[in-house]
């Protein structure tokens, strides 16, 4: 079916949306990843601890939260372009916020601020993704658009490690990043005035208030939980890399800020191979391929003991993450076109309270047990993460044999 059919208001082409929640997303990674660069300068600036430190991204996961259970629905309602553009303004305060903090609870409250803004950012550009691609073009269009989220990640430890290299102030870091979210806003409204509405619901007569199936299924449940893992794990070991290569293996500071960076490097590429293969295989198998060598990746990462085999290892790892988010809220937007913005809520919401609590939990337990056995907890979580990508698999693989029985 082609973009628009059948639909009686606005008809523009899906690539000006698409755009514009690639650069929200790019914006959001910039503000999210600009802070685990900077952890070690941070720490010396406040005289913080490693569970000190744990508190800037939990108080961040929380805002992402609360950004994404309050827009979830007002998404759906009024459009997912003026909920980015709404998303990126928060995020540019929270990062010029930061920037003027002198100690860290101000510093937690800016981290709130930015996540509030990145849950917005989130919802809105997913959604509009899941509203404009249809079945599998659907899961390829939400990996490619993370990709752009992964480069943003990948660009902003580069550009840390390159100022502290030239002596600059760590601070000036953050007001970047406001810029880039300034220059995100006006897109994502640009993109509000150009977009209204779901096409891909209203082309199947999904209107509101019709026969629509149930929101919270068995498979939404496992799909969510798996979100919580991965993302817990993900944002665990984003959140410690640069402390473990500085303090654990005695890589250079520069080093240990730009070393973040292949991890998500390697995100970006999975993401675009992602992206190529998701109509071809399906996404349950997507999903047990990549978490499952993910999982025996981690192990090696964590096991190495020089700090340029611990960056390759995160390449790989990278590599193997990339479809796992996208491919994850592709298919449960799928199984809810008319309410892509209310199922995006729930997947990233319970997804990002495993962002909140492990990090936060790893930064407490390095304090008492140190940080790499503390940081064995990314494994376990993608090992369980495992089981339910096989569970999955096996449903999608049920429903198959059913379908083509019924047929025959």
């Amino acid at each position: 079916m082609a973009y628009g059919e059948g639909i009686s208001i606005h008809k523009p082409s899906p690539a000006w949306g698409a755009a514009a929640a690639c650069l929200s997303l790019f914006a959001y990674a910039t503000a999210l990843f600009i802070t685990p660069a900077l952890n070690n300068e941070i720490a010396r600036a406040y005289d913080a601890s490693l569970a000190m430190l744990g508190q800037l991204p939990m108080a961040l996961m929380f805002g992402f939260i609360a950004g994404v259970l309050l827009t979830g629905r007002i998404a759906d309602r009024l459009g997912k372009s003026p909920v980015m553009a709404a998303g990126d303004v928060a995020i540019g305060a929270g990062v010029l916020l930061f920037a003027a903090s002198s100690d860290l609870r101000t510093a937690m409250f800016a981290n709130f601020i930015v996540g509030l803004g990145g849950g917005m950012s989130e919802v809105g550009s997913m959604a509009l993704v899941a509203d404009l691609y249809d079945h599998s073009r659907r899961t390829s269009m939400a990996n490619l658009s993370q990709a752009a989220f992964s480069f943003g990640a990948v660009g902003a430890p580069i550009a840390v490690g390159l100022m502290l290299s030239s002596g600059m102030d760590w601070r000036l870091g953050y007001n970047a990043v406001a810029a880039i979210c300034g220059a995100a806003a006006v897109m994502s409204l640009v993109a509000a005035i150009r977009y209204r509405g779901n096409p891909i619901a209203t082309a199947r007569g999904q209107q509101p208030g019709g026969d629509r199936p149930g929101l919270l299924t068995p498979v939404l449940g496992l799909l969510s939980l798996a979100a919580a893992l991965y993302v817990g794990a993900e944002i665990g070991l984003s959140t410690w890399m640069s402390v473990l290569l500085e303090r654990e293996l005695g890589a250079a500071p520069a080093i240990a800020a730009s070393g973040l960076s292949l991890l998500w490097l390697g995100l970006g590429f999975g993401r675009i191979a992602g992206g190529f293969v998701a109509g071809r295989i399906g996404d349950a198998r997507l999903l047990l391929w990549t978490i499952g060598m993910a999982t025996v990746l981690m192990g090696a990462l964590l096991v190495a003991s020089d700090p340029w085999v611990v960056m390759a290892c995160s390449f790989g790892l990278g590599f193997c993450f990339g479809p796992v988010f996208p491919t994850l809220v592709s298919a449960a937007t799928g199984a809810n076109p008319h309410r892509s913005g209310a199922v995006m809520a729930i997947v990233v919401a319970i997804g990002a309270l495993g962002g909140a609590i492990f990090p936060a939990s790893i930064g407490w337990a390095a304090d008492t047990v140190g940080l790499r056995p503390a940081l064995w907890a990314c494994f376990v979580l993608l090992l369980a993460d495992t089981i339910i990508a096989a569970r999955l698999r096996r449903w999608e693989t049920a429903r198959s044999r059913t379908g083509a029985a019924s047929q025959t």
